[in-house]
């Protein structure tokens, strides 16, 4: 008996020292991404890697906050190649000194694990560390996400855009509350 919980608090304390270090390098790069576009304008030749960050937090945090309206498999798939994408967007961004065709090249390869990753975590009820840490990074992404929003929403007052301020408020709103749900049912 003291042999199968000694297992088992091993066991628990990888899990998470793993969610751990998933949850600071996540929240590092989604942090690092959101506050690099926060200032880039649309008429920056960069505004498409805004557009292409944005999606993918989007996507991300909705897919796994809306995990209990979609089939499990796709939601699980959904928000694990998106959340891969962002990831991946990050890690080789940076390891090719910020070049954009690194980033892209990141992204899309972050797309292709991060949905293996999804599919293959979905299959077995075993697996709940991989389901666990999918969840922990698209959570990360909606909090990104909402974090972003939240920003543009205070620019559009700013400027007196109230129908743009009043939209971008309720995304926020959404956002907020897709990453409440995502920290309090899944991780």
């Amino acid at each position: 008996m003291g042999l199968s919980l000694g297992r088992r608090l091993r066991r628990q304390g990888r899990y998470i020292a793993g969610l751990g270090a998933i949850a600071l390098f996540g929240g590092h790069a989604i942090s690092s991404l959101v506050f690099s576009v926060l200032g880039i304008a649309p008429s920056s030749p960069n505004w498409s890697l805004v557009l292409t960050l944005s999606s993918f937090l989007a996507v991300a945090g909705a897919a796994s906050g809306l995990r209990s309206m979609l089939p499990p498999r796709l939601a699980s798939l959904v928000s694990g190649a998106a959340s891969g994408a962002v990831l991946g967007f990050y890690s080789l961004g940076q390891l090719g000194g910020q070049q954009a065709q690194w980033a892209i090249a990141g992204a899309v390869g972050g797309l292709a694990i991060g949905g293996a990753v999804g599919l293959w975590a979905s299959r077995k009820q075993e697996r709940r560390f991989w389901q666990a840490a999918i969840a922990l990074t698209s959570g990360l992404c909606a909090y990104g996400m909402a974090f972003g929003l939240g920003t543009w929403t205070l620019a559009a007052v700013s400027t007196q855009h109230w129908l743009l301020a009043l939209g971008l408020g309720f995304l926020t709103g959404l956002y907020l509350w897709l990453t409440q749900r995502i920290f309090l049912h899944y991780v």
